[in-house]
């Protein structure tokens, strides 16, 4: 069924960030996404748990606690997942992950070109 206008414009910001992610590439929203202890965090998008962040502010600060709240809920999913946070500033996306997560990325997509991949 087609959205209307009016019904995009009176969704709030969140519910359209996690749509987002519903759309990308291996992104999946949660369900009932904050609602049910056993569906953890906002989604998913291939190998991340995602917790979804929405703020009007110039700024946003990461707590210590909530990451490592994230990690351990990702590391508890099934099949062994990452960490990450997707944060919205205005109009500026970001994904955010440990540094180390994306070191190991970039290590294995390096052997993969040299492999020819």
């Amino acid at each position: 069924m087609a959205e209307t206008p009016w019904t995009r414009a009176k969704k709030k910001r969140y519910v359209k960030q996690e749509e987002r992610l519903d759309e990308l590439h291996d992104g999946r929203k949660g369900i009932n996404s904050g609602r049910h202890w056993r569906w953890k965090r906002d989604g998913r998008m291939g190998a991340y748990l995602i917790e979804c962040r929405d703020t009007q502010h110039r700024s946003f600060s990461i707590g210590y606690d909530e990451f490592q709240s994230i990690t351990k809920e990702a590391h508890k999913t099934p099949p062994g997942l990452l960490p990450a946070m997707q944060v919205d500033i205005l109009d500026l996306s970001l994904f955010v992950m440990r540094l180390v997560d994306h070191e190991d990325r970039e290590m294995r997509l390096a052997a993969l070109e040299d492999d020819g991949y």
